[in-house]
């Protein structure tokens, strides 16, 4: 029998942090999207981009990935809007019937097992910042048959992407809050591998869900990354502005997938570690 031909995935936003932990991890595993061709698609020619956005029009896709949105400090928070329309665009020229957008735990505030049915309450303007993002995606309901359909992914802390591990990698002590004896902060975290799962089931889904959190099923103690890392830290008391635990139900994310999704915080750290490694 002959091989069916691969569908394309068209990911956005290729060259930030994320999208080169999610490149290295499909380097090294690229059964983890059996069936995909992947266009890493940047702003500029670099290594690794296969389509650069100022360079006409998008090559035929089956599906796009939006990675790119504005963090704090790095721009307006309110283009988190325009980018996420921008992918619905990209998708529409490309052909793709697909598009999955990325958000952030960070629109639940504290939370412990939030669902996608919980309600909202961020603390900063990032998290605000992607509400308005999601919310203009899905309720900006055209009615046309052609328009592609739009799965929000509402991300955890991606191992390897966040404050923590720059924190890590720098060899100094890190500080942590202690909520009570012996106790730091606690997250939902995802690794590459998880969001390649969560990818991965959204493509091959009968029908896309709107929203979809998208974490490890374990909650990590960031303390607990430390030990896992050998990197030293010290306590002080959590000011009243700390958050003690942001965490996310992955119910969903497990039906989707048929897994399990338990990853131990030194297989964390082992996997960002060679992913590390293979971007040196």
């Amino acid at each position: 029998m002959p091989s069916s031909p691969s569908k394309t995935l068209l990911v956005l936003g290729s060259t930030g942090k994320l999208g080169r932990l999610l490149r290295a991890c499909l380097a090294a595993s690229p059964e983890l999207l059996a069936g995909w061709q992947v266009v890493w698609c940047g702003r500029k020619a670099d290594t690794g981009v296969d389509w650069v956005y100022s360079e006409g029009p998008p090559p035929k896709a089956d599906a796009v990935l939006a990675l790119w949105g504005v963090v704090p400090g790095k721009g307006d928070l309110a283009d988190n809007i325009m980018l996420a329309h921008r992918a619905v665009e990209i998708a529409r020229d490309s052909g793709a019937t697909r598009v999955l957008h990325c958000s952030s735990s960070a629109v639940y505030g504290p939370a412990r097992e939030a669902t996608e049915n919980s309600a909202l309450a961020p603390v900063n303007a990032y998290g605000v910042a992607k509400i308005e993002m999601e919310q203009s995606l899905l309720l900006d309901v055209s009615g046309s048959p052609q328009e592609p359909a739009s799965t929000v992914l509402r991300m955890a802390n991606v191992v390897g992407a966040d404050s923590l591990f720059r924190a890590i990698q720098s060899g100094q002590p890190v500080t942590l809050d202690a909520f009570d004896i012996g106790q730091s902060p606690i997250r939902s975290y995802a690794t590459p591998k998880v969001t390649w799962h969560a990818v991965a089931s959204l493509l091959s889904a009968n029908t896309m869900p709107d929203v979809v959190n998208v974490a490890a099923s374990n909650p990590v103690a960031m303390h607990e990354f430390l030990e896992s890392a050998g990197c030293p830290f010290v306590w002080r008391p959590a000011p009243e502005t700390a958050v003690a635990e942001v965490s996310m139900s992955i119910g969903r994310l497990r039906r989707l997938t048929g897994q399990t999704l338990v990853v131990p915080p030194q297989e964390m750290i082992a996997e960002w570690r060679r992913l590390t490694e293979a971007q040196a």
